[in-house]
């Protein structure tokens, strides 16, 4: 039989009351609701709706998630906040930076405070400014003496400014006093403590350059940048005259020649073909000489003469053109050497003879490969005004010393060297007797004509003229005749001069008597040619005349003498005539003139 069937249970009716949330349906208690409602990819109402679900719910876990909403929420707006500060401080930077800048020395950092880097700089009007440095490696790279560029107000520092070639002052370096200053002397002889670049320093440290070495400073921001690498010779000559070679000879325009001239000639020659002869007989190259006498007696006539026979035996000995020579002449002239400050006044008497030597050692190419040594000449014009007795005044004294010490013939450097040394003074007796040994002990006087050098003077001076004919005379013929005539109208003792002035000497009661002869200089019988020369030339545009006249040139040498007289006192006497030593003209007496020349009368 089978089993009876278990009789079913009756079904139990539904609860009505809402079951309890589980953990799993709690969504503050679900570990991925945090991180999927801050992604920013879920939309925004889908984010609200489970922003609501957690605030609908109550416990402590719902508030502590509205907690790390909130605490998220405001991070994110902090750094927010803290992001657009610094886009903004971005955008400061770029405009200051693409601004207009302002340069600078940079000198050192300051102290660390906690912030940003700060710099003691140097600004180029001189003031000194302290600055941020925004950018932390830069501030840690700069070097002491760097350039940098500012912000224009100063504020910050923001770049290394390119490395220049530095510029400025020169200033010799005396010493170093530590690692940032050295002292230096500047301009004036004046000491000053400087800063040094690192750069600098580290020269120094490597023995680059020692205590007189010529540094680049800038005396505004007392500081020197660079050292100068030393001076090998001179780089350019101050003092060296490159004008044109005079076309004064010997043959055309020198009357009466002094010897001085002959003199340098055959000293050259022998220095250009017979060297060894000068070594055997001990003869030194360098050769001084002073010329000496009144203005107007020929010195300068005879430098000019001097400086062309040398480059016409420089031409010679070279193969090479005179316009094509080298200048080698050197004008020693008050206004170029001389200067307010003494120390300079020292300075470039130093250079002057520096230049001097320099140029004479060396030696010149010829065409043909040869290496030879050429002249160097040295002219020191009005010689008294740097070598006047000393005594009279202590700073001329001081310079006086420097052109006695370089001005020695026996001096290495000089001696031994072609130098040819002509000074030229109106005044030989205030001139040093130190100067005078210096130039060889030899002086070359000028003076007035005497008869024959007044006729050789003349003869130069018209042989190119052309003379009015006379009865088919040649103009030789004419300008014989000419120098003649007028050489015994001025030097004939039975002639027609009554004389010009009347001098007494203090001490005595005999007046002494100057006539026309006693006031001929070479300068004289120029300035009296070339006034006859301009009448005659007035006459032949005019067509009244076909050359120079005797009666023309009577005149310019009267009208030149009448122009000296009125000059004339008796302080200044000696300036125009020649008197003995040690007298002193108490008195003068100009004697009347007649008012027409003898040939005046004679030819109306």
């Amino acid at each position: 039989m089978g089993k009876k069937p278990t009789p079913l249970k009756a079904k139990s009716k539904k609860s009505k009351s809402k079951p309890k949330p589980t953990k799993a349906m709690n969504p503050t208690l679900n570990p991925l609701f945090f991180a999927a409602f801050l992604d920013p990819n879920l939309p925004p109402a889908h984010r609200l709706a489970m922003l609501r679900e957690v605030l609908s719910h109550e416990g402590p876990e719902a508030e502590e998630l509205v907690k790390k909403i909130l605490g998220v929420l405001a991070e994110k707006t902090a750094d927010a906040t803290l992001k657009k500060r610094l886009a903004e401080i971005d955008a400061l930077l770029k405009q200051m930076k693409e601004g207009p800048l302002r340069l600078a020395v940079f000198l050192q950092l300051l102290p660390a405070t906690g912030g940003p880097a700060q710099a003691l700089v140097l600004i180029e009007d001189g003031a000194t400014a302290c600055t941020v440095v925004p950018d932390p490696a830069l501030a840690q790279s700069l070097r002491r003496g760097e350039r940098v560029l500012l912000e224009a107000r100063g504020h910050a520092l923001l770049f290394r400014a390119p490395t220049p070639r530095w510029t400025g002052e020169e200033a010799q370096f005396e010493r170093r006093l530590d690692d940032q200053r050295l002292e230096v002397t500047l301009r004036g002889h004046e000491r000053a403590v400087v800063f040094a670049s690192q750069e600098l320093m580290a020269k120094y440290d490597a023995q680059a350059f020692k205590p007189g070495a010529a540094l680049v400073v800038n005396p505004r921001l007392s500081f020197a940048f660079d050292a100068l690498p030393p001076q090998e010779g001179l780089t350019n000559y101050r003092f060296l005259d490159k004008g044109a070679v005079p076309r004064v000879t010997v043959r055309d325009h020198v009357g009466a020649p002094p010897k001085v001239i002959d003199e340098v000639a055959e000293h050259v020659r022998l220095a250009f073909y017979h060297r060894d002869v000068l070594d055997l007989f001990g003869q030194r190259l360098c050769f001084t000489r002073l010329l000496c006498g009144a203005s107007g007696t020929g010195k300068t006539l005879a430098v000019q003469a001097i400086h062309r026979q040398v480059y016409e035996l420089m031409s010679e000995f070279t193969g090479v053109p005179i316009d094509q020579l080298p200048p080698r002449l050197f004008r020693l002239e008050n206004n170029k050497v001389l200067s307010k400050w003494l120390g300079e006044s020292d300075q470039n008497l130093d250079r002057f003879f520096d230049e001097v030597q320099q140029l004479a050692a060396e030696p010149f190419t010829t065409p043909d490969g040869r290496q030879v040594e050429l002249p160097v000449m040295v002219i020191i014009e009005e010689a008294d005004g740097v070598a006047r007795s000393r005594g009279q005044d202590p700073l001329l004294d001081r310079i006086f010393s420097v052109t006695l010490r370089r001005l020695d013939p026996n001096r290495p450097g000089l001696s031994d060297k072609l130098v040819i040394v002509l000074a030229t003074t109106n005044e030989p007796q205030i001139v040093d007797a130190a100067f005078l040994r210096r130039v060889g002990g030899a002086v070359e006087p000028f003076g007035r004509l005497d008869k024959p050098a007044f006729r050789a003077v003349l003869q130069k001076h018209v042989q190119r003229l052309p003379l009015a004919s006379n009865n088919g005379y040649s103009q030789d013929e004419l300008r014989r005749d000419l120098v003649s005539q007028l050489t015994a109208w001025l030097y004939s003792p039975n002639g027609t001069d009554p004389g010009l002035v009347e001098l007494t000497f203090a001490g005595s009661t005999t007046p002494v008597i100057k006539h026309r002869r006693d006031f001929l200089t070479g300068a004289l019988v120029e300035r009296a040619v070339q006034r006859a020369a301009r009448e005659a030339c007035r006459a032949h545009v005019a067509g009244t005349g076909k050359g120079v006249t005797l009666e023309q040139l009577m005149r310019g040498f009267h009208e030149q003498l009448l122009g000296l007289l009125a000059q004339m006192r008796e302080q200044n006497a000696a300036q125009f005539v020649d008197l003995p030593d040690a007298v002193r003209v108490a008195s003068l007496r100009r004697i009347p003139q007649p008012s027409h020349l003898p040939i005046e009368l004679q030819t109306h």
